[in-house]
């Protein structure tokens, strides 16, 4: 009788230590997973802010293409030696209004 007593009081303090270990490990559980879902959310925003300044980025650079194929071009370099060198083409008269 004292061995089944003692195997009762056995049984019940493991079945005890074990569901305490249990909570405590899905505790550790929750919070880690909790811990990683925030840093996954935290990263999730960084990604969304870093996507838009790239888009952004690739915006000014096509605009900064645009500009250097217009500023490269001859009608570009024809109208600035116009207007800015008074040149004119071949058999072209000048003519300066001088009233202006």
């Amino acid at each position: 009788m004292k061995q089944k007593k003692r195997t009762k009081k056995s049984r019940k303090a493991s079945s005890l230590f074990l569901r305490v270990f249990l909570f405590a490990f899905i505790v550790a559980v929750s919070v880690g997973i909790g811990r990683q879902f925030i840093h996954y959310q935290e990263l999730q925003e960084e990604l969304t802010i870093v996507t838009a300044e790239i888009e952004k980025e690739q915006q000014k650079q096509m605009e900064f293409e645009t500009r250097r194929e217009y500023y490269t071009s001859d009608s570009y370099i024809e109208q600035v030696a116009r207007e800015q060198l008074g040149m004119v083409k071949p058999n072209e008269i000048l003519y300066i209004n001088r009233s202006e």
